[in-house]
C-alpha cells in the first residue's frame, strides 16, 4: 500500500448556492491528490504524457458525508492498494482539518497509449512501484 496526504484550501468559486463545496469539487480534488502522489513516488505524469503514456479515468465514484465550506483546509489522503495491472485503483479520504470526515472515494485507471489503444503498465512504472508491494 503507498499513501500520500494532499492539503487544499476551499476556493469561493467551488462552493455552491448552499455555500457548500460543490459536488465536483471533490472529483477534482482526488485527481489533485493523485498528481502528488505520482510526484511525491517520483512520477511525473506530464513526462508520461510527453513519452505517449495516459492514464485514462475508467471509473471514479464519491461518497459525501458532510459539507466542506469555502476556506475550510481540507486534506486528501490519496491510496494505491493493489499492484497495478491493465487497470489500477485509487482510494480517496477526504477530512477537514479538524478531522472531520467529508467524503471517501475511487477512481480506476487503466494505460494507453497516444493512439488511444489500451498498453501493458509501463516497466518505468511498476519498478516504482515494486518495493512498495514486495512480501504482500
Amino acid at each position: 500500500m503507498i499513501e500520500h496526504i494532499s492539503e487544499v484550501k476551499v476556493r469561493y468559486a467551488e462552493t455552491d448556492q448552499m455555500k457548500f463545496a460543490h459536488h465536483s469539487s471533490y472529483i477534482v480534488w482526488f485527481e489533485l491528490a493523485r498528481i502528488e502522489w505520482m510526484h511525491a513516488l517520483g512520477i511525473n505524469y506530464a513526462e508520461l504524457e510527453k513519452e505517449g503514456i495516459l492514464l485514462p479515468v475508467i471509473e471514479v465514484n464519491a461518497h459525501y458525508y458532510k459539507p466542506a465550506r469555502f476556506d475550510d483546509t481540507l486534506y486528501i489522503k490519496c491510496t494505491l492498494t493493489e499492484f497495478p495491472r491493465a487497470k489500477f485503483r485509487f482510494n480517496y479520504e477526504v477530512t477537514r482539518s479538524d478531522g472531520t470526515p467529508l467524503s471517501t472515494g475511487y477512481s480506476i485507471h487503466g494505460f494507453m497509449n497516444a493512439d488511444d489503444k489500451a498498453i501493458r503498465p509501463p516497466a518505468r512504472f511498476l519498478n516504482i512501484l515494486k518495493p512498495y508491494f514486495e512480501g504482500n
